[in-house]
């Protein structure tokens, strides 16, 4: 990682620059120092992963947990090359599997920093299927993951540094970052509320939930005592996946899983529940709400770190997806889950189209690892 400023003139230069910034983003950059200019391809990693059977899921196919933790673990491992500070996730966005990864293939995934702000950083994370004989490239899924630079005591601690995009891609996707930025903060509302609400979520129907329970381990941390993101999220996966074939009767994949915010991390030695309850069944398609909680035992402190939606789809022996039996809500509060339901799945096709779309022009984004 280089710094790129060289000369008085450039100093000014990106002095108004960081100015800018700060009027357009408010108090997120403004006490920014920007003792560091860096560029988005300073922030790349990329890696390659040969899918194993160990990786994959009944079907053969990359296991949605397994693919949702090395997205993290790229993550990750950007904002920390860009902000030389342990970070920790904070969210993600909506991811999508649009295409599988099946056993014998590489799945390569790179990330880069798009956005920086006060002490929260945003990583973009795109991951692909590669034919290692063919070379056949597919898009699996785009995702946007939110961390939070912290210090020893895993409080949020402010960063030193600003982006600077150099040319039109990189300003494009420099506004685009600020914009999810801005529709993120409506969400913030409420926040240290739901740290506080451990109510397990109710099921359509008590046959299809479950509770887990788990300690948090020395193994399990990322840095700073604090339980890695990745590793929570292929915990919940593997739940959603048991919940959706136990409905289904048969074997599923994880098609989708919604914006996940994490609200307040778990700290090795903390006991964990994780409760998953049945919450829509379409044609061929399962929601699962998985909620965690995290026990300090000795202290008798109890918060809700996370909820998140996951999205499993009932495949046939060739893959293809299958009819599940129809679940008919009969009850008010199955008809008012079913409801809830509906709108999140609404927003999933709305942020699917776009993601597609996405995907018809994405060869300008894959440029960014040719720098």
């Amino acid at each position: 990682m280089r710094v790129l400023v060289r000369s008085k003139k450039l100093k000014t230069k990106i002095s108004l620059f960081s100015f800018l910034i700060s009027f357009f983003l408010g108090p997120s950059m403004s006490a920014s120092l920007c003792k560091r200019t860096i560029a988005m391809r300073d922030t790349l990693v990329e890696t390659v992963y040969h899918v194993l059977p160990m990786h994959s899921n009944p079907y053969g196919t990359l296991h949605g947990g397994t693919a949702l933790n090395w997205i993290l673990t790229n993550a990750t491992m950007s904002a920390m090359r860009a902000s030389r500070r342990p970070t920790l996730v904070a969210r993600l966005d909506h991811t999508f599997f649009i295409n599988p990864v099946k056993v014998g293939l590489n799945a390569i995934i790179y990330s880069w920093i798009g956005y920086i702000g006060r002490s929260s950083l945003e990583a973009t994370v795109v991951m692909e299927s590669e034919d290692p004989i063919s070379n056949e490239r597919k898009l699996t899924t785009l995702s946007y993951v939110v961390l939070v630079a912290v210090d020893d005591s895993l409080r949020p601690k402010p960063l030193d540094i600003c982006l600077r995009p150099q040319n039109d891609l990189e300003r494009r996707l420099y506004r685009q970052a600020i914009e999810r930025r801005r529709d993120r903060e409506k969400e913030l509302v409420g926040r240290k509320e739901r740290v506080r609400n451990v109510k397990p979520p109710r099921p359509l129907n008590a046959k299809y939930s479950l509770t887990s329970y788990r300690y948090a381990y020395p193994e399990d941390a990322v840095f700073h005592n604090a339980f890695f993101a990745g590793k929570l999220m292929y915990y919940m996966d593997e739940l959603a996946g048991i919940i959706g074939t136990r409905y289904s009767r048969g074997p599923v994949v994880t098609a989708a899983v919604d914006a996940t915010n994490f609200y307040a991390p778990i700290n090795i030695g903390n006991s964990i529940e994780m409760h998953a309850a049945l919450s829509y069944v379409g044609r061929s398609s399962m929601e699962i709400t998985i909620k965690v909680i995290a026990r300090d035992e000795a202290k008798e402190e109890v918060r809700h770190t996370t909820t998140s939606y996951f999205t499993v789809v009932a495949v046939d022996k060739q893959g293809r997806s299958k009819k599940v039996q129809t679940f008919k809500p009969k009850e008010r509060w199955q008809i008012g889950l079913f409801e809830e339901a509906l709108k999140r799945r609404k927003l999933r096709e709305r942020m699917l189209k776009i993601l597609k779309e996405k995907g018809d022009s994405f060869e300008p984004l894959k440029k960014l690892h040719d720098f």
